[in-house]
């Protein structure tokens, strides 16, 4: 998938690197050999913004995106991805109901279709639900009608489920086109990213997932874990369930307030 893209930014910049050679020899009358280097300098210069663009999270070539708030808070936001998934998704709303801590849960529209109840859970115990698509395919090669059925599929089946539609959406992988933003706009959610990443996905032990996560923590950090794994079903989320306590509990030792991503973005605006 990640070759497909990269090869469609390089023919979207080869085509960018042609026209500015053209332009170039046509104002200068100058010969296809003598705009080369212009070609070249034009190629490279598209492939790396484009690029960063699509593979950036926090890139702001497509328009901006909110991965963090400004110290001074004292906050951070707890968010998962890939959700519903049980039986680990009920674990972690145990955990935080324990700890008295609200989170936001990115969902994934396919995964509540599956898992109606825990998605209602999620709402009735006070917990932001995002949208994080219909299918977690990654969007960059998708169309503008289609990128918008899988916000709009997802944030139908939130509606259904928790009588709200979702006012924030994560793009899976954090990857975006040129009109992500504002599709996502348009059906009503704004679109964020995050601050701390720690690859909870690849299973690195519960105490790995730990000690990134406690290493990286900062005042108005949005902290990404994951309650499932994409689509697959009863992906095996366990060790963020063995992990879980460790942080919040280490997080709240350094004083720091777990919110909402919301929340967050309050205090930041």
């Amino acid at each position: 998938m990640i070759l497909r893209i990269v090869g469609a930014i390089t023919l979207i910049s080869l085509i960018a690197a042609c026209i500015a050679a053209a332009l170039f020899a046509c104002l200068t009358h100058s010969s296809s050999a003598q705009s080369a280097p212009v070609w070249f300098f034009a190629f490279f210069v598209c492939e790396g913004i484009l690029a960063f663009g699509v593979f950036e999270r926090r890139s702001p070539v497509f328009g901006p995106v909110f991965w963090k708030a400004g110290a001074g808070g004292n906050r951070v936001a707890l968010t998962f991805d890939d959700g519903p998934n049980e039986p680990f998704t009920s674990q972690v709303l145990d955990i935080l109901k324990e700890r008295r801590v609200r989170a936001t849960f990115f969902v994934i529209g396919s995964n509540c279709r599956r898992s109606p109840a825990t998605l209602e859970r999620l709402a009735w115990d006070g917990h932001e639900i995002g949208n994080h698509a219909w299918t977690h395919e990654v969007l960059p090669l998708k169309s503008p009608s289609l990128i918008e059925e899988e916000i709009r599929k997802t944030s139908d089946i939130i509606e259904k489920h928790t009588g709200r539609r979702p006012a924030l959406f994560r793009a899976p992988h954090g990857w975006r086109n040129p009109w992500t933003n504002a599709i996502s706009r348009r059906c009503g959610c704004t679109p964020v990213a995050w601050t701390l990443g720690v690859w909870d996905t690849d299973r690195p032990g519960a105490a790995a997932i730990a000690s990134r996560t406690l290493k990286g923590v900062r005042d108005g950090c949005i902290i990404l874990l994951h309650d499932g794994r994409g689509v697959e079903e009863g992906a095996d989320s366990s060790q963020l369930i063995e992990a879980l306590p460790q942080i919040i509990d280490e997080i709240h030792r350094r004083g720091f307030r777990a919110v909402a991503l919301s929340q967050l973005m309050e205090t930041a605006s």
